[in-house]
């Protein structure tokens, strides 16, 4: 599966940032707008099947895409989230550390 396999859709108020294929939810990514500026990841929840398929890099994109687009800066308590912006340096433009740096 590629990430154009996907479509995206944010949902519950803006908090839920979900990964759809072929009409099927197969990912979450949980989030929430800070203030005018931050977007703070708190967990992704991936279906059992889908685990090994990049869903997580997928869903972090995304959220890049739109912190980008809405100038924010993004950091993440859940760890597997935070491991997945140090392997990719091209989300350092946006990428927040917990320090507020």
């Amino acid at each position: 599966m590629t990430r154009n396999d996907l479509t995206f859709q944010i949902e519950d108020n803006g908090c839920r940032l979900s990964a759809i294929c072929d009409g099927k939810k197969i990912g979450n990514l949980f989030f929430v707008r800070v203030g005018s500026d931050k977007i703070m990841i708190s967990e992704a929840e991936i279906e059992p099947e889908y685990k090994t398929q990049d869903i997580e890099l997928y869903l972090v994109q995304e959220i890049i895409n739109i912190a980008r687009e809405q100038h924010r800066k993004v950091m993440t308590i859940c760890p597997y989230i935070s491991q997945i912006f140090t392997q990719h340096p091209e989300f350092d433009d946006v990428r927040m550390l917990n320090n507020g740096r």
